[in-house]
């Protein structure tokens, strides 16, 4: 009897000439293998390299166990504190010991292999009902904000999220009744503060997230973190001799100081309402690249935004200090707008507000030209976040620009400064749209929960213009499309749209009903 043929028992691998490109592997594109340059590389006009040896996947050897290790220290201080004697029995015996549970969740099953995955306790100490320790309380926290933001990403999860959100709600009020004086606890307090924030303003509504932020962003000051490096750095480019444990903790805090900034402007962006950091006392320096931070390389500093700003130099995909800078360029356009409403009411419009009008202008272009250039988003190319994000942010930046010059129309003598203004506006309007559109391609779990801001702008604007200038018509029925699909997975869109339902033809309070009945 002959043996069966290799393609008879063997599943057929894919015809491809070999492995895929470092480009494709990255944007998880099917690559044809052809060198030197693989059809999709060619298409997008970029450089094709092919790695022979491609990195391994998953979390690097060694970090799986750490992780692993923290955590079960965690459960032996929980435990050591909170067993009972008849749990202690029981654990004597060879059962497993009864876990404290929550109130309110009375061991839910799915819960329980919720945490259970985890590799944690599967529950928390109720307030007030054991001595846990602050700092395990912190800890705790932070766990649980890190859970319920990241359940709310999983469509099998999901009914996970209010249960894990009540218990970071419970654990958060008694730190608030707690005066501990660990900066460590602080710090994890800080975190699960900003963590639920975030969480607060894509599942329950923007006054509840702009409450969370707020208390920790307080925190943040009442630490000082605005001030990091005050004192802490000599003149030569390098840190002054620290331990690594010393560099990664100040390194940690500097990114919990930008997490915290960021969220500040963006609240403000949205909410038209005054920033809480002034940059003028901002005296810590930018967080180092995330491969710096994560190889733990970190003698050298970083530059302050003050400076940095300003300077000409190549842009940092995909860093944490480039969504400071346009942070910050968005807080600016926010601070000379309110700054200008205050001068029309005391003194009239001087000559300061257009000195600060200029100079924006132009460091708003020539960031934005930097950021096409560098990261372009093209229908030739798979929409990407890391692409997208920096994009909005820049547009959204120069359409707040020019809506300031709008509300001082009257005050404005200059006709034709009004009406190039006006152009410029429009023309931002219609690239924000294109932009979001391509948001429209990414999943729900890659859209970021304020990506709605740019959008609600074009809308505010396009009303504004609508009576003056007919094309403004469609142009905001096709935004306002946009923003019901969006609402669709964002409740800052369907917050949006319950606040204008006239708009939409819907019913008063009925997306906001559609919400929560999600939710």
């Amino acid at each position: 009897m002959s043996s069966p043929s290799p393609s008879s028992d063997q599943p057929q691998s894919r015809n491809r000439p070999g492995s895929a490109c470092a480009e494709c592997r990255r944007r998880k594109m099917r690559c044809d293998g052809k060198h030197p340059q693989c059809i999709n590389c060619s298409n997008a006009g970029i450089t094709c390299v092919f790695n022979p040896q491609p990195s391994r996947r998953g979390p690097k050897k060694g970090h799986l166990k750490t992780l692993q290790v923290r955590i079960a220290n965690l459960e032996n201080i929980l435990f050591g504190q909170t067993q009972d004697p008849v749990s202690a029995d029981t654990s004597t015996n060879g059962d497993v010991a009864a876990q404290p549970t929550v109130h309110g969740w009375n061991g839910e099953p799915q819960l329980n292999v919720l945490l259970n995955e985890f590799n944690a306790p599967a529950g928390a100490p109720s307030v007030g009902s054991v001595p846990v320790s602050d700092l395990l309380h912190a800890e705790l926290c932070l766990q649980y904000a890190m859970w319920t933001i990241t359940t709310s990403m999983s469509v099998q999860l999901e009914h996970l999220c209010e249960p894990l959100y009540q218990s970071v709600r419970q654990l958060l009020g008694y730190l608030q009744l707690v005066d501990g004086d660990s900066e460590v606890d602080q710090i994890e307090h800080v975190q699960a503060l900003l963590i639920l924030a975030v969480y607060e303003f894509t599942h329950h509504n923007f006054r509840r997230g702009w409450v969370s932020a707020g208390q920790g962003i307080r925190l943040v000051q009442l630490m000082d973190l605005h001030k990091l490096d005050l004192d802490k750095a000599n003149n030569t480019g390098s840190h002054q001799a620290s331990t690594l444990e010393d560099l990664v903790c100040a390194e940690e805090k500097r990114r919990v100081f930008w997490v915290a900034y960021i969220l500040d402007r963006l609240i403000s962006l949205r909410h038209e309402s005054p920033l809480t950091f002034d940059e003028r006392t901002i005296a810590t320096r930018l967080p180092a690249t995330e491969e710096t931070f994560q190889t733990g390389q970190l003698s050298q500093m970083t530059g302050f935004l003050s400076k940095t700003i300003i300077e000409d130099r190549p842009l940092l995909k995909a860093e944490l200090s480039e969504m400071v800078i346009l942070a910050s360029l968005c807080g600016k356009t926010v601070l000379h707008r309110q700054q200008a409403v205050a001068e029309q009411a005391d003194c009239g419009i001087s000559n300061s507000f257009w000195e600060r009008h200029r100079w924006l202008d132009a460091v708003l272009i020539k960031k934005s030209r930097t950021i096409s250039a560098v990261q372009p988003v093209t229908p030739t190319l798979p929409a990407e976040p890391v692409s997208l994000t920096p994009n909005l942010m820049i547009q959204s930046a120069i359409l707040y620009h020019c809506m300031t010059l709008e509300l001082l129309a009257r005050a404005t003598e200059n006709s034709e400064t009004l009406r190039q203004c006006r152009q410029r506006a429009l023309l931002t309007v219609q690239e924000i749209i294109r932009l979001t559109e391509a948001v429209l391609q990414l999943s729900y779990f890659e859209i970021s929960p304020f990506t709605p801001l740019p959008i609600l702008l074009c809308a505010q604007v396009l009303m504004m213009y609508q009576e003056t200038d007919a094309s403004c018509v469609l142009q905001l029925q096709e935004v306002l499309g946009i923003v019901q699909n969006l609402a669709n997975n964002n409740y800052l869109c369907r917050e949006w749209v319950n606040q204008h339902s006239d708009l939409f033809d819907l019913e008063p309070d009925f997306v906001l009903a559609e919400a929560e009945s999600h939710g």
